[in-house]
């Protein structure tokens, strides 16, 4: 087991690469608050970046997709801020969040990607960066075609697409799971500009955030598994949610996973 110095010190190297490296230091997206609780700096450094953002099983891209997606789901604008530098720090590119953001829409809301959205703009422009995503959704498209669409998409992930309902959806329901195969799969899981692991790890972040709706974590732990993340890597997702979401649904997380990992399904992986 490292030391708590060579907890620190790691640390204190994860932190310089999500600075950019070149001898820049990150401190955090409120330093401010050092002042007020001037231990923090030494143990989220130890913690958070020594002994979770240095863990071997997930990238450090994956897991500043999977932090930038749990920040902007919670309307944390400082630390939404911060980790889009940092994802453009380990070669995130400006498309790819944009990408991240409209996912966002449908997992926490529009409040949340459109906050994400305008501080990506922000931290783009004091980078010098083109930020313009060419449209590429077809207004003309017909509701069957888009509909069409996303249930194929949808099912290469959840083959058994209407499998969250434990009883038959009423006709309100039935609506909205329509709307949802159409835009959330037909019209952003199908755009290009980020890979379908890439959109699978934000998908998974945001499931350690928004709580533990037991049903829908499973069926995204499956789909993960089917579009070949490996049971290390969604583990680590849970992990890397913990000082960003909280212990409490982190552990709810990762103690469905092991559930979907125990399954007939899955047990030979």
């Amino acid at each position: 087991m490292a030391s708590s110095e060579e907890r620190f010190q790691k640390g204190l190297e994860v932190r310089a690469r999500l600075a950019g490296g070149e001898g820049r230091l990150f401190k955090g997206s409120v330093p401010a608050a050092y002042a007020l609780a001037p231990d923090m700096y030494r143990i989220t450094t130890e913690c958070l970046y020594g002994a979770i953002w240095s863990r071997p099983g997930l990238d450090i891209r994956s897991r500043a997709m999977a932090t930038l997606t749990v920040s902007a789901i919670q309307l944390a604008t400082p630390q939404v801020r911060t980790h889009i530098r940092n994802a453009l720090n380990v070669g995130i590119t400006p498309q790819e969040i944009i990408e991240i953001c409209m996912m966002i829409t449908f997992y926490a809301g529009v409040p949340a990607a459109y906050n994400a959205l305008a501080v990506t703009r922000e931290v783009c422009e004091e980078r010098g960066l083109d930020v313009t995503v060419p449209a590429t959704f077809d207004p003309t498209i017909t509701p069957e075609a888009l509909y069409a669409r996303g249930l194929a998409k949808h099912q290469e992930v959840i083959p058994d697409v209407f499998g969250y309902h434990s009883t038959e959806p009423t006709a309100v329901e039935h609506d909205l799971d329509i709307l949802m195969q159409e835009y959330l799969w037909g019209a952003i899981w199908t755009r290009p500009g980020l890979d379908r692991k890439s959109r699978m790890v934000c998908a998974l972040a945001s499931r350690v955030v928004k709580g533990p709706y037991d049903v829908s974590v499973r069926r995204v732990i499956e789909g993960a598994l089917r579009c070949g993340l490996t049971k290390t890597e969604i583990i680590e997702i849970g992990i890397q949610g913990t000082f960003y979401a909280g212990v409490l649904p982190a552990r709810a997380f990762m103690y469905i996973a092991n559930t979907v990992f125990r399954s007939p399904e899955f047990a030979h992986l």
